[in-house]
């Protein structure tokens, strides 16, 4: 006899921002330009057609106006975009990488803390991580200021290595809460993890997904230590027979 396939259980906010970013990145890579239009073009002239329209090096129309780069827009450079260029990505793979990652950490960090709180901390280390990340950069490699400006900046990866800090704070303060993690997603975490930065490539991207990883870790353990300490502190019953002693006390 089949099961009855339950809908509702795919009905999550991880699934719904998968949905989104799908529908962006269409849009972004397929979208026709406006007559008169002289923004942002990402066609490969080294590719061929069939290569750009199968990868996605074509279109830009939302990369002109969202993604981070000096020549997007009317200067590309606005704060606001560190924000809107979460929901845009370069090309398929780009795509790829990032739902595959989010699928399994943000279903479990959803489940695990609440679709709310996970997606404040995706978003809010999304956005900050940009202004720390850039300012680190330059410092360690002043000559790359300009080729960093220029060079257009798109992906959700930020976010997901800060809802990735996230889940680490909470199996560092529960190391048992590990066995709750599906292995698929603990292996597809993992390679994520070093593909996408020690692997694919280093420089800025590398000190990006370490920021952001640390961001999450930091905005993490802000939010566990106080129940941590409720339950387990110092405001914890020493041993049973103190908080069976309690029971009996007379309330005044």
């Amino acid at each position: 006899m089949n099961k009855k396939l339950d809908i509702k259980k795919y009905i999550t906010a991880t699934n719904i921002l998968i949905i989104i970013l799908l529908i962006f990145y269409f849009l972004d890579r397929f979208l026709p330009f406006p007559e008169g239009y002289t923004g942002y073009n990402a066609w490969d002239n080294e590719c061929s057609a069939i290569e750009n329209y199968i990868f996605g090096y074509c279109g830009g129309l939302l990369s002109n106006y969202m993604a981070v780069g000096k020549g997007l827009g009317v200067n590309g450079l606005e704060p606001y975009r560190q924000f809107t260029s979460t929901f845009l990505h370069g090309h398929i793979l780009h795509l790829i990488a990032n739902l595959v990652a989010l699928y399994y950490i943000g279903n479990y960090t959803e489940k695990r803390f609440s679709w709310w709180l996970t997606y404040l901390v995706f978003f809010l280390v999304a956005f900050v991580q940009g202004f720390i990340t850039d300012a680190l950069y330059f410092a360690m490699a002043p000559d790359k200021i300009e080729e960093s400006l220029s060079t257009i900046s798109t992906g959700a990866s930020g976010g997901i290595y800060g809802i990735m800090g996230l889940s680490l704070a909470a199996i560092f303060f529960d190391i048992k809460s590990i066995k709750e993690m599906d292995k698929t997603a603990i292996i597809v975490l993992a390679g994520y993890g070093f593909l996408t930065t020690y692997w694919i490539s280093f420089g800025w991207t590398t000190i990006c997904h370490n920021v952001s990883l640390l961001l999450g870790l930091a905005l993490g353990t802000l939010i566990i230590l106080p129940f941590f300490i409720l339950k387990k502190g110092k405001f914890a019953p020493e041993n049973k027979n103190l908080e069976e002693g309690s029971k009996n006390t007379i309330k005044t």
